[in-house]
C-alpha cells in the first residue's frame, strides 16, 4: 500500500524551492486579532488567552493539522496604551512540520473618537520533514529531488500592522514575512516564504431586540499572486451575562463554513466546520475548535472606570 500519497503530491510542489502562503487559516479568524495583526495585541483591553485547533481535509492521510496558542494583553502599570502579544503555531502537513513563534508589540492612541494602533512583530519560523515514510512507488529512494534523511531549518521572521478601533467597528491591515525568510532543508532544498497582506474589518449592528445583535466581518489575504476572502455573518444572543452566537462564513471559490459557540464567565467555546466548494466531499472538510479566556488587568481605567467595551465586535 502506498503510504503518504497525499504528502508525496505535496513534495513535488514544495521541495527544491517553494513560493506559497505559509500560514494556516482558521474559521474563527474574527476572534484572533493578535494572530492576524501585530497591532491586535491588547485588542480586548484585557489579557486574552486562547487556543485554536484546525483539522483540515479530514479523511486524507497526512492531512494538515494546526494548533495555535496565544496570549496578549496591555502592559500593566503603564498609563500609555502599550500592549504585548506572544504566540506559537504548530502546523503538520504529512511529513512536513512547521512552527512559528512570534512576539507582537502594539502602541495605541486616541484618534477621531476611536483608537489607532501601530504594531510590530518579530518571530522565528522553523520547518522540518521526515523522509523515512516516503513511498517512491518502485522508484529510487536516492532521487536528488528528495532530501535524504530528516532535514530542518529556521530563520528570522518580521511583520507589522495597523488597526483602528471605534465603538461600532474596527478595521486593520497587516503584513507578514516582510523579510521573505528563506529556510534551507539540507543542501539542495529550501522553502521561500513570501510576504503577504491581510485586511480585516468588522462591525456591530444592534437590532430592535436589545438581546440580539449581528456582527458581520471580512478578511482578505493575498500575496499578490493568489488571494482568499472570508465574508462572515455572526448573530449573538445575550441573556443573563451569557452570549450564545452562531454564524456562517463564505469564501468565494473556496468554501462555506458554519460555527456555533457560547461565552460565559469570560470563557469562550466555539466549534466550526468548513466545507470546500471545489469538489472535495462534504465529509472531508475542516474541523475548527476555539477556546479562550479573558482576564481584566485593571488597565485603561480612568476616573470612574467608564469605557466602551468592544467585546461584541468579535
Amino acid at each position: 500500500m502506498r503510504k503518504w500519497l497525499f504528502t508525496a503530491m505535496l513534495l513535488v510542489c514544495v521541495l527544491a524551492k517553494m513560493h506559497a502562503q505559509y500560514d494556516a487559516h482558521f474559521t474563527h479568524y474574527w476572534k484572533m486579532q493578535n494572530f492576524y495583526n501585530p497591532a491586535g495585541a491588547g485588542f480586548e483591553k484585557k489579557m486574552a488567552i486562547y487556543a485554536a485547533y484546525s483539522n483540515q481535509m479530514t479523511g486524507f492521510e497526512g492531512n494538515p493539522k494546526t494548533m495555535l496558542i496565544n496570549i496578549d494583553a496591555p502592559i500593566p502599570f503603564i498609563k500609555s496604551d502599550h500592549n504585548l502579544g506572544l504566540g506559537i503555531v504548530n502546523d503538520d502537513i504529512g511529513l512536513f512540520s512547521n512552527q512559528r513563534l512570534y512576539l507582537n508589540y502594539a502602541y495605541g492612541f486616541k484618534l477621531f473618537k476611536g483608537r489607532f494602533v501601530i504594531g510590530a512583530q518579530v518571530g522565528l519560523v522553523n520547518s522540518s520533514f521526515e523522509s523515512k515514510d516516503i513511498d517512491f512507488g518502485g522508484g529510487s529512494a536516492n532521487d536528488p529531488a528528495f532530501p535524504s534523511g530528516n532535514a530542518d531549518g529556521n530563520n528570522l521572521d518580521l511583520g507589522a500592522g495597523l488597526l483602528y478601533q471605534h465603538k461600532f467597528f474596527y478595521a486593520g491591515i497587516s503584513a507578514f514575512h516582510l523579510n521573505a525568510p528563506l529556510i534551507e532543508l539540507g543542501e539542495k532544498n529550501e522553502i521561500q516564504i513570501d510576504p503577504y497582506l491581510n485586511f480585516m474589518a468588522g462591525c456591530n449592528i444592534p437590532l430592535k431586540n436589545p438581546l440580539l445583535s449581528v456582527q458581520p466581518s471580512l478578511m482578505v489575504m493575498t500575496d499578490f499572486v493568489a488571494w482568499r476572502a472570508d465574508i462572515s455573518a455572526k448573530a449573538t444572543y445575550t441573556y443573563n451575562e451569557r452570549e450564545f452566537f452562531g454564524g456562517i462564513t463564505y469564501s468565494p471559490t473556496v468554501s462555506v463554513a458554519a460555527f456555533l459557540g457560547i461565552e460565559m464567565m469570560n470563557i469562550t467555546l466555539s466549534y466550526g466546520y468548513e466545507i470546500f466548494t471545489s469538489g472535495v466531499g462534504a465529509a472531508n472538510g475542516n474541523h475548527d475548535i476555539y477556546i479562550g479566556y479573558k482576564v481584566d488587568l485593571g488597565t485603561f481605567k480612568k476616573g470612574k472606570n467608564k469605557h466602551n467595551s468592544i467585546r461584541i465586535l468579535q
